[in-house]
């Protein structure tokens, strides 16, 4: 058994890379690395948890809070010890489904095969033990061929992909349920997680390396690829739905809205997409890629490009309404609160305008004096800005002066998007193997917790 792969076509690697490096070499002289992008997701399954990703790991700490929050993981994904960790859900039922179709076998001997599959794992000596029975039944030797094959493929296939991921860098998706986590690796296997154990429920291969996350919506997921693809995906199988080229990689997830999927990609372009995989339209207006999370109104779409401009366009046909020129590349994806967009650059400011008109909501944007690559958010009343070097500032959202406190440092960079509980307290991911859990409810307290090593 091979792991599934999505459908893709080959292309020109060697000369995307040196595109790339070109395009980073333009817009400064020491672009963003990928690590850390992945923003820490609380889910409200089991009393709450934060799901935290660092580098190739993704761990869920107990509790939401700086006073409830632990750095005793529920799970640690991958686990450190393979031989315990079960292979994903959906090799077990295809393992099921062949035992209950051998033929020759009592139903004493399928009960017992079918436990050794609940118990095998993806490293160890429960496969032997398979093995084992399996040799030992008495259904024809093509069918004990066939099924131990399948057992060797699983096995091989969910291995390997565990021992592949280099880096999780986009966006967690949740179920609505908060039951399922879906994660996106840089080498391009997908995977959808029990939010409750961290046991694989299925895996699937892109074909390409993944730099965005996973938007859900309801039972499908959508992702798009360094291959140019955009997927949709059956979010309880991984199987494919459809997919969609772009002529650029795409690096942001896509945005889910009414009937309509927003894509951006290193084309330049704001692709729409209907939920059959059609385009609907496309903007192409951009002067070089488009890196950030599409944000939508209800008659606009928001997008920063690495031409230094924050453009706004029309949901109806993609036609310009206005752009914003800052002296940076527009990365991190904007923020939109009560019609004023508020939107970092890497020129270190963070800009505040109307969403309307694009017109200045602040007498002069707030300049945190270094790049800033991370999504800010509303927490405490306040917008919660987080530059590169590691300052976490609370701002005034109609003025954008700093409240009362001044910063707080995380002390190492900060490239993770910064999200919230949706009341006070924001979750901070810098570099470092810590979480930040910051209190926003008035000044700014910060509480850490130290990741498991």
């Amino acid at each position: 058994m091979t792991l599934a792969r999505l459908p893709r076509r080959p292309y020109l690697w060697a000369a995307l890379a040196l595109g790339l490096a070109a395009l980073l070499a333009t817009a400064c002289a020491r672009p963003p690395t990928p690590e850390g992008w992945a923003a820490p997701r609380p889910v409200t399954l089991n009393g709450g948890a934060v799901l935290v990703a660092h580098k190739a790991k993704l761990y869920s700490l107990p509790g939401t809070t700086d006073a409830d929050l632990s750095g005793n993981a529920n799970w640690q994904f991958p686990p450190k010890d393979k031989t315990t960790f079960p292979i994903s859900e959906q090799a077990q039922q295809s393992l099921t489904a062949s035992i209950d179709a051998l033929d020759a076998v009592d139903d004493g001997t399928k009960t017992r095969l079918k436990k050794l599959v609940g118990d095998l794992m993806v490293s160890g000596p429960s496969k032997s033990a398979l093995d084992a029975d399996i040799k030992a039944s008495a259904a024809p030797q093509a069918q004990r061929d066939k099924l131990t094959s399948a057992v060797d493929g699983a096995v091989a296939a969910e291995s390997s992909a565990l021992n592949k991921l280099q880096g999780f860098y986009g966006d967690i998706g949740v179920s609505a349920d908060n039951k399922t986590a879906f994660l996106t690796s840089f080498k391009g296997i997908v995977f959808a997680l029990d939010v409750a154990t961290g046991h694989v429920r299925w895996l699937r291969d892109a074909g390409a390396g993944i730099v965005g996350g996973v938007a859900v919506d309801g039972d499908t997921i959508y992702f798009g690829t360094k291959g140019k693809r955009v997927y949709a995906v059956a979010a309880a199988t991984g199987d494919p739905t459809w997919q969609f080229s772009t002529a650029g990689e795409v690096w942001a997830t896509p945005t889910v809205d009414g009937d309509t999927i927003y894509v951006t990609s290193l084309d330049g372009s704001l692709y729409a997409i209907d939920k059959s995989g059609n385009k609907k339209w496309k903007f192409p207006g951009a002067g070089s890629g488009i890196a950030s999370r599409p944000v939508v109104s209800d008659d606009a779409v928001y997008i920063g490009a690495f031409d230094n401009k924050l453009y706004s366009v029309k949901k109806s046909d993609g036609t310009e309404n206005w752009s914003l020129k800052a002296g940076n590349w527009f990365w991190a994806t904007p923020l939109l609160n009560n019609g004023v967009l508020y939107a970092p650059s890497l020129d270190g400011k963070v800009y505040a305008v109307d969403a309307k008109t694009g017109m200045s909501k602040w007498s002069q944007p707030f300049d945190t004096g270094t790049e800033v690559r991370s999504a800010p958010v509303m927490a405490g009343g306040g917008l919660i800005v987080a530059a590169r070097s590691g300052e976490v500032y609370k701002l005034d959202p109609a003025t954008g002066d700093p409240q009362q406190g001044g910063p707080v440092i995380a002390g190492t960079k900060i490239l993770a998007d910064l999200t919230t509980n949706g009341a006070n307290t924001v979750y901070v991911l810098p570099m470092s193997a810590t979480l930040f859990v910051v209190d926003a409810s008035a000044q700014l307290a910060v509480g850490s917790v130290p990741l498991p090593q």
